[in-house]
């Protein structure tokens, strides 16, 4: 019989004709650290590293019930920074281990999910990030559902991510799912989960607003007030095409006309009198316009296992109505995973999630028309009431406004009534994605085994935007669609030996092709739209126009590491992996990029061992130079297709040069 656990020498004892065998651990051995998943699945003691690694369980994730799993992993992990785009519905989690490495690249860390390359693409516009306007999508890590993770581990730093490859210069989030357990008995066991939760939120902070003085400008007419004549009746009326508060001061003796009130009276016809109400602080304020949000999340998974197989089923409904009018996300994730012995040194395992989102009324962000909050603290009018606006639709389908061009003009002069924005001008996107791996793994030795699998990570993903006809803003519409799979195909031999009675190994040896499509159209309506609320391509003044784009990348790659321990004190990582990448030169589409890391636990040195100051105490350094390829089609010069001209089909030459002779890139690192 063989006993063994990480990071020690195993230990042979003979049988022989014993019935019962005692097994004592030393009394001067110290409790494992922890044991963590590091590169490729493996797990190892945390001791061993050359490189730091930090792990956070399932259950700590899961306290607050954050659809995004990022968030939930705030303030968990040292040297790690999450910054949500706070109050965006499904909005973006950037995350960087240890500060940026790059001033304009990419420089968040890579996720992987069970093996899985988790694509973490976010589509929003330049604009978008520079806070110049436009709707923020979120990043595609968000499908990893909270509710399935078993294990987060942060491996930070190239040496502990040399062998995903450059993806993984700035760190790997390594993120292991809950699965099925096989039992010892013959016995079957089924077990079964159910998790439900609510949460509120609130816009919990509005800039202090001043009531002292509503919309116009102070030197309109007297006392701030023009003076119209309607139907042979004088009124005061304020500026109404002026977006700001610099107009006369409360008093509730003086009566005004409110241009909703000027909406009524054209809604029935120009007939009747008007109604004045008193120059006060109207009686529904900004604050009135938000809500209070609801997430509701339920989830149940059943689990079984016997001696043979192992099973988990897993399904979660995320339900969150947000703060704002017309903003909802709703997400569905079901996921299954299995795993059998074929036999006594053959095992089979499979696992496939499937996630589907559905947004609408994300809030619009930055400098922009469609942004309510910057109408409100910037671009507005302190006497603007909440709840007439509400009825944002007069009866002919055009909008109630307050920012009229004139009394006599009801088109908006620079803002949208707050609703309209919600209701009309509003974007929608839906993405489907499923992403899983299916493979066998081999106990060739009992100290060597050999595991190949696939694996694939697919999805679509669809947003429209839309400027309804009658807003402030020439109207337009514009889909885009984009679809992205990723398929890995690898093998692994791992060898876990005791070489001497004070030498363990891990190696490791492997290889993986990987295979990438990125599909992107895209139209817009161009000139506006000619039929109101008809949202289609179609429903433009003058054709729309396109863009289509499909890119195709390709690596093969071979790798390998090799671990010594040394009475579990002395550890010494040596790693080498070589790409060959579709994207440069064929004379120059190869480089390695090796690692070495080195750590010594003098905790464990016997003088050391029990002393009461230092429980734990480890030096470690480390060398890395990884490698890096480009994008695809940065070799040869590529024409782009504009609108024809007439019949007369139209190319251009960019205004960049592509190289043909480029090399890849080499980044150094201690």
């Amino acid at each position: 019989m063989v006993f063994s656990f990480v990071g020690m020498t195993t230990k042979e004892v003979a049988i022989e004709n014993q019935t019962v065998i005692n097994v004592v651990l030393d009394p001067e051995s110290k409790t494992l650290e922890g044991v963590v998943v590091t590169a490729l699945g493996i797990s190892r003691e945390k001791k061993a590293l050359g490189y730091s690694v930090q792990d956070v369980k399932g259950d700590e994730l899961n306290r607050t019930r954050d659809i995004n799993v990022m968030t939930s992993l705030s303030g968990k992990v040292s040297g790690i920074q999450i910054t949500n785009a706070s109050g965006n519905l499904g909005g973006s989690s950037r995350v960087t281990i240890r500060g940026i490495s790059s001033i304009t690249g990419n420089n968040q860390p890579l996720f992987v999910v069970d093996g899985i390359p988790f694509d973490n693409s976010d589509y929003n516009t330049t604009n978008t990030a520079r806070g110049a306007g436009g709707y923020d999508y979120g990043n595609m890590a968000q499908d990893i559902n909270p509710d399935d993770v078993e294990s987060i581990s942060v491996l930070k730093g190239p040496n502990a991510a040399a062998l995903y490859g450059s993806r993984a210069s700035n760190g790997v989030i390594v993120i292991t799912t809950k699965k099925g357990k096989t039992t010892t008995g013959k016995v079957t066991t089924i077990g079964v989960k159910v998790n439900s939760s609510v949460n509120w939120n609130q816009v919990a902070i509005l800039p202090k607003y001043q009531n002292l003085y509503g919309g116009g400008s102070i030197l309109s007419g007297a006392n701030g007030f023009d003076q119209v004549t309607i139907n042979g009746k004088e009124y005061n009326i304020i500026d109404y095409a002026t977006d700001e508060s610099f107009g006369p001061k409360y008093d509730k003796n003086i009566q005004y006309l409110p241009a909703w009130s000027i909406s009524d009276w054209e809604a029935k016809g120009k007939q009747g009198d008007l109604q004045t109400v008193p120059w006060t602080p109207p009686s529904k304020d900004v604050k009135d316009f938000f809500k209070t949000g609801v997430n509701l999340t339920n989830s149940f998974d059943v689990t079984g296992g016997n001696n043979v197989a192992a099973f988990r089923m897993g399904y979660t409904n995320v339900s969150e109505d947000g703060y704002m009018p017309n903003m909802q996300l709703k997400r569905n994730t079901l996921t299954f995973s299995g795993n059998t012995k074929l036999g006594d040194k053959l095992n089979a395992f499979a696992q496939i999630t499937y996630v589907k989102n559905k947004t609408t009324g994300r809030p619009s962000t930055g400098y922009d028309d469609n942004n309510v909050m910057q109408k409100f603290n910037q671009w507005g009018q302190r006497s603007t009431d909440m709840g007439k606006m509400k009825d944002y639709m007069n009866a002919d389908g055009s909008q109630r406004v307050w920012n009229r061009i004139s009394w006599d003009n009801p088109s908006p002069m620079y803002s949208d009534n707050p609703y309209w924005t919600r209701y009309m001008n509003y974007q929608n996107d839906y993405r489907d994605r499923y992403f899983g791996n299916a493979g066998l793994t081999w106990d060739i030795l009992p100290w060597l085994k050999l595991t190949g699998k696939v694996n694939e990570d697919y999805y679509s993903f669809r947003a429209e935007e839309r400027v309804a006809l009658g807003s402030q803003a020439l109207s337009y519409y514009t889909e885009s669609t984009r679809e992205v799979t990723e398929m890995n195909s690898e093998f692994l031999f791992v060898a876990d030996k005791s070489l001497t009675k004070d030498i363990h190994l891990n190696a490791t040896f492997g290889g993986n092709m990987m295979s990438r499509t990125a599909y992107h159209n895209e139209g817009t309506t161009s000139g506006g739209l000619v039929l109101p609320n008809y949202f289609n391509l179609t429903n433009s003044v003058s054709p729309a126009t396109t863009i289509d784009e499909l890119f195709k990348k390709k690596i093969n790659s071979l790798y390998g590491s090799a671990s010594f321990a040394w009475k579990s004190m002395v550890y010494l990582d040596l790693t080498l992996r070589n790409d060959w990448s579709s994207t440069l030169p064929k004379n120059k589409w190869s480089y390695p990029y090796p690692s070495v890391t080195g750590s010594w636990v003098f905790t464990e040195m016997p003088t050391l061992r029990n002393n009461s100051i230092i429980s734990f105490g480890k030096v470690r350094a480390g060398w890395a130079q990884v490698g890096n390829d480009t994008d695809p089609y940065r070799l040869m010069t590529l024409w782009t297709n504009y609108d024809n001209f007439g019949s007369d089909i139209r190319y251009s030459r960019p205004a960049q040069l592509n190289n043909p002779t480029l090399k890849p890139e080499k980044h150094f690192f201690l």
